[in-house]
């Protein structure tokens, strides 16, 4: 008996040990989770996750102290929850809030004139396509580049009903699939707009390849787990994510960040997406994104032609243009400086490219018209403010309105005709001024 107890003594010992120690890791995990919760160790240049009270961006000196700033970051990323949507990939669930709404379908609301007992006419049915800078990331509902773009026209005397098919992440393939899925519908605008630029860029820069979606390599990775023999690797990733979740693990990869011994994360690195990686043949792979830019910009002429609607395409401006730039600003850009060269690069490849200098196609960059501004536009290296995009939206009225009123002037109601009798002996004005 005496050597039994002097055998289970120390197994006694250890376990009790080993409970310590379980005990004090979760006390350790729950305190630093909850000064995660708080935003006390996040570092002032990293992105918050999605559940945190505040977001990076409400620092922004784009937003000039709005009192709004908060309650809308706080419902942003409440609302950035995605459904599979066929041919899309994504869109966001609906949402109700005092700046975001999001409908069944996944479209944010626009702003729309009170709706007349009596009309003359039907509305201006416009469309626009985008990413999440015509989503509207950073702004509320009434201030999304479509939502302005509505109230200039109104101004004008354009009744108009104006939809923002604009998606997070969405690059200008996906936007031209959302057309062809709202003409299978029998959806027809009268204008379509596509507002392009740093998400074709950025997918090219992330995954060496022109015209895929952002992140494409994930959904290879996660169809490719289906087989039976990929379940081992399935496990695996569990496990890793999960342990990559912990705070502890967290807040070790933060003291990393602040003594340099490990890079800190840039604009995509929560998702695990963004690489610092140099590009060996940058140049090609800027005439990639350029070439595949214009066979969607064809794709829609087509398109055009058959369904008798007009269009227009927007190079985007983003950070790199941007001269004078705030302190704010430059930490932006700073953030992705990895990128920068990039950018630039393609930026001038799109800006010499035959699409833009020949004139052929309603093609218009837009790219430098914030470059000599002072004033704070970005909220981070992409999106604008509210006051940036009015800038963007009263430059498309111009063109809308042009392109409004040559429309009017061949006869909505023969239009209308023409598209009931499946006529294709009409011609249209297929773009504002050049």
């Amino acid at each position: 008996m005496t050597r039994l107890i002097k055998i289970l003594g120390p197994i006694k010992d250890a376990w009790l040990m080993v409970g310590i120690a379980i005990l004090l890791l979760v006390l350790l995990e729950a305190t630093l989770s909850r000064a995660f919760r708080a935003h006390l160790l996040e570092s002032p240049s990293a992105v918050p996750v999605r559940s945190q009270v505040e977001d990076y961006r409400v620092r922004a000196d784009a937003y000039a102290e709005a009192s709004w700033v908060n309650d809308y970051y706080r419902e942003f990323n409440r609302s950035h929850v995605m459904k599979w949507v066929s041919y899309l990939y994504w869109r966001r669930q609906p949402f109700r809030g005092n700046y975001i709404n999001i409908d069944s379908r996944g479209i944010r609301r626009s702003w729309a004139p009170e709706a007349k007992p009596q009309r003359d006419s039907d509305p201006l049915e416009v469309f626009m396509f985008g990413g999440s800078t015509v989503w509207g990331a950073g702004v509320r509902d009434d201030f999304t580049v479509p939502s302005i773009l509505a109230k200039e026209l109104t101004k004008e005397g354009i009744e108009c009903k104006l939809t923002n098919f604009g998606e997070a992440g969405y690059v200008s393939t996906q936007e031209v699939i959302a057309l062809i899925l709202e003409l299978q519908r029998g959806n027809v605008p009268d204008i379509a707009i596509f507002y392009d630029g740093f998400s074709d860029v950025y997918a090219a820069y992330q995954q060496r390849v022109a015209g895929l979606p952002h992140n494409e390599f994930n959904r290879v990775k996660e169809f490719n787990l289906s087989t039976p023999k990929k379940l081992k690797q399935l496990r695996r990733m569990v496990v890793q994510d999960t342990v990559n979740r912990l705070s502890m693990v967290r807040f070790v990869k933060r003291l990393l960040y602040r003594f340099g011994i490990q890079e800190e994360p840039g604009f995509f690195a929560q998702e695990g997406t963004l690489a610092a990686h140099s590009l060996s043949n940058s140049e090609a792979l800027a005439h990639a994104v350029l070439a595949t830019y214009e066979k969607n910009i064809e794709l829609v002429r087509a398109l055009a032609e058959q369904y008798h609607f007009s269009y227009l395409f927007y190079w985007q401006p983003t950070i790199f243009q941007k001269a004078h730039l705030t302190e704010y600003e430059r930490s932006e850009r700073q953030k992705l400086k990895a990128m920068d060269p990039f950018f630039l690069e393609t930026y001038e490849v799109v800006r010499q490219g035959s699409v833009a200098q020949t004139g052929e196609h309603p093609f218009q960059d837009i790219s430098l018209i914030l470059s000599e501004v002072r004033a704070p536009l970005f909220v981070d290296w992409g999106h604008l403010g509210e006051s940036g995009n009015e800038l963007i939206a009263r430059r498309m009225a111009t063109d809308v309105l042009s392109v409004a009123s040559a429309r009017m002037q061949a006869g909505r109601a023969s239009l209308r005709k023409g598209r009931e009798a499946g006529s294709r002996s009409l011609s249209f004005p297929m773009a504002g001024p050049r």
